[in-house]
């Protein structure tokens, strides 16, 4: 056995060298993942203080790091028809912001683990109506889907989370209700870029 292992010394050496690097380069990819994931900007949408038109919409990010909030988009279906709008800014003014900027746009950075109110339903629709020049009413959509763009990694990728919301009455009020309980991420390449066109107009 001896005079085996010393015969092929040089062979055996290079065997437990590859298999050592293997075992190194394993546990490399899992550090890099490990790192990614913590890394991972992750966007949720969610409701909050009823399931009515003035229910709060709050969106936290459950990622480590900061992200920077760059645009909120609203899609409603209205009567069958489909519009969509950018409703950022809460107030649609001409006047510097003045003060605290957070109480004029949703727009800025958001720490890890940390949450903000964009505002209740009947508002988003309503800074939607605004944009679009359009009158509006919750009575005549069936659904409104808040989708929210961020750039993360340091401002080096482009990211976020869309959630929609069923809208029925019941008892004369309406509801919302998402079939989602987690928010869908946006990471595919090509909604990205489209995401990046719709908050640049």
């Amino acid at each position: 056995m001896w005079t085996w292992i010393l015969d092929n010394a040089a062979a055996l050496s290079v065997a437990l060298n590859a298999a050592m690097l293997l075992v190194w380069l394993a546990y490399l990819q899992l550090f890099l993942t490990s790192i990614r994931r913590s890394n991972r900007a992750v966007i949720h949408i969610d409701m909050a203080a009823g399931q009515n038109e003035d229910a709060r919409c709050i969106v936290t990010n459950m990622g480590a790091d900061t992200v920077y909030i760059l645009g909120v988009k609203v899609d409603l279906d209205c009567d069958g028809d489909a519009r969509e709008a950018l409703v950022t800014d809460v107030l649609e003014e001409d006047g510097p912001l003045g003060g605290d900027f957070r109480e004029r746009t949703n727009q800025g950075p958001l720490a890890g683990g940390e949450a903000m109110d964009i505002g209740s339903f009947h508002n988003i629709v309503d800074r939607a109506a605004m944009r679009m020049g359009e009158d509006i009413s919750l009575t005549t959509c069936h659904s409104v889907e808040i989708t929210v763009v961020v750039a993360a990694q340091q401002a080096h990728r482009l990211l976020g989370g869309h959630k929609r919301y069923d809208i029925t009455r019941e008892n004369g009020a309406l509801r919302f209700r998402s079939e989602d309980i987690l928010t869908r991420q946006i990471t595919s390449g090509r909604r990205r870029r489209q995401l990046a066109r719709d908050i640049a107009c």
